[in-house]
């Protein structure tokens, strides 16, 4: 039972935490999300609000622990301590759920068991941002920040000379073997645009030794851990998608060149997916929401004239799709005009992203 005593006696402290959005209920819980997103900073915080005799804390990445005598000791250990609340972080499915009052199983991949209630989580929206930055003087500076810092917690509140190595640190370490980082610089290189899986094979595998199979299977795993996402093209759904990353800061890391308009497009497809918004998108409109007939266009430096000359260009696909409303998203620039009967908004993306549903 040593390390079972070793673990009740000393749960670690999430010092410093800051409150999100997602808050654990108190009911068995699978929380997942994609890595470094905050996960076990959140459950260290529940179970600090817990009496310490009543938790217990298990940390399967911990390298001193024998998951099979783990696994096979811990349902007694619970019964003979009272514990009523087991939390089990990085589970790998090493060890059998035990039986108790609470059960918290943290996860990249959702677990699906009926038993479990799923719990997302996800990586900073720009809202809790500005609850980690705290720097803000004005909302379009701490976005100029959120645009170079990205959208993981621990970046937050890092100093900015600090700030490209450490995305470096965490790339290798999210992305442990040599081929999984060549693919993830791919995919860099095609943040917010159209591409498809053979196109990443064909492209890569011209430098390195990689298997289609492999490959396949690796980007379904970061699907699944919700590391990348995909928007579909209006009407045509085997057609190439265009690309999404969780964080949008380390694959502009990558490169000495930035994609500003690869950025935008993830972070507002982010946005728009975990509103729950169905949107799609079209050879000339960015983001198209069937159900409510709204589009939205990114233009970072559009003005009023440039904005109309813009709609007058897609007024046939704009008549098609029978749109009613458009946002224009711009980095400052705010302005209202209707177009024949189409009402088009431009408002700046830091307004946007604030803006309530």
């Amino acid at each position: 039972m040593e390390q079972l005593e070793a673990l009740y006696e000393s749960t670690p402290k999430a010092v410093g935490f800051i409150e999100r959005k997602c808050s654990i209920p108190d009911t068995d819980v699978n929380l997942y999300g994609p890595p470094q997103c905050g996960k076990s900073w959140l459950l260290l915080d529940y179970l600090s609000h817990i009496p310490k005799r009543k938790h217990l804390y298990i940390d399967l990445n911990d390298v001193r622990l024998d998951p099979l005598s783990l696994g096979q000791k811990l349902p007694h250990f619970i019964e003979i301590n009272g514990i009523d609340v087991v939390a089990i972080d990085h589970y790998d499915g090493s060890i059998p759920l035990p039986s108790c009052q609470q059960l918290i199983v943290v996860t990249q991949k959702p677990l699906n068991l009926p038993e479990l209630q799923p719990l997302p989580l996800t990586t900073l929206d720009f809202e809790e941002y500005l609850a980690f930055e705290k720097r803000h003087i004005h909302l379009e500076h701490s976005f100029s920040l959120y645009l170079r810092t990205g959208s993981l917690p621990a970046m937050a509140t890092l100093h900015e000379t600090l700030l490209t190595r450490r995305l470096h640190q965490l790339m290798q370490t999210i992305f442990p073997t040599p081929n999984e980082q060549i693919l993830f610089r791919r995919l860099a290189r095609f943040l917010g645009k159209q591409v498809t899986a053979n196109q990443l094979y064909t492209t890569i595998k011209k430098e390195h030794k990689i298997s289609k199979d492999w490959l396949y299977r690796t980007l379904k795993s970061w699907e699944e851990k919700q590391i990348i996402g995909w928007i579909t093209k209006f009407n045509q759904p085997r057609a190439a998608k265009r690309l999404l990353l969780y964080d949008f800061a380390m694959p502009a890391s990558m490169y000495f060149e930035k994609s500003l308009m690869g950025q935008l497009y993830s972070i507002a497809g982010r946005k728009l997916h975990y509103q729950g918004r169905h949107t799609l998108f079209t050879d000339k409109i960015d983001f198209f929401e069937p159900s409510t007939r709204q589009a939205i266009i990114l233009s970072p430096f559009a003005t009023p004239q440039s904005a109309a000359e813009k709609i007058s260009q897609r007024i046939d696909e704009i008549e098609m799709l029978k749109i009613e409303q458009i946002t224009i998203l711009t980095i400052a620039n705010a302005f209202e005009f209707m177009f024949e009967e189409v009402a088009i908004k431009a408002q700046p993306f830091y307004a946007w992203m604030v803006e309530e549903e």
